[in-house]
């Protein structure tokens, strides 16, 4: 009887996370106190340039918890490495993107949800300078080098 009461929790917990992962990313409601999210709208070579930077830094990156994504006319790229939802581009766009930039737009949203910044090129220097004064980004370095105050 015990092994069975074990074998149906494991079997719960494996339809559980079953679930989660076939779960698609519709909006960015999702991503709130997980990731501080990068949104990028660029055409070509804007475009290849973005992401030529976004791999440069993938480590800086991954260090302060950002999700990117960069937008082209009909096109989506991200480090998300969940499923998305067909629609998700058309969701940040009309969200984000309204009306459509003629060129580059630079949107950085925090971790918890509200619009931090707007820009017309992507410098990710600044953006990390930015992200560092945030109070959540100096309590999670804190942390991070074992300060507690």
């Amino acid at each position: 009887m015990k092994y069975s009461a074990i074998l149906l929790a494991c079997m719960m917990t494996v339809n559980v996370k079953a679930q989660a992962s076939e779960e698609k990313l519709a909006d960015l409601e999702n991503l709130r106190w997980k990731y501080r999210v990068i949104l990028i709208f660029a055409r070509e070579p804007y475009m290849s340039n973005a992401l030529n930077n976004l791999a440069e830094l993938k480590a800086e990156i991954e260090e302060r918890d950002i999700a990117w994504f960069v937008l082209g006319d009909n096109t989506l790229h991200t480090n998300y490495d969940g499923n998305l939802e067909d629609k998700l581009r058309e969701e940040l766009m009309d969200s984000y993107f309204t009306p459509v930039p003629a060129e580059t737009a630079v949107r950085l949203i925090g971790k918890d949800g509200s619009l931090k910044s707007r820009s017309s090129d992507l410098d990710l220097e600044a953006t990390f300078g930015l992200i560092d004064r945030m109070p959540m980004r100096r309590e999670e370095m804190r942390r991070r080098n074992g300060v507690t105050h």
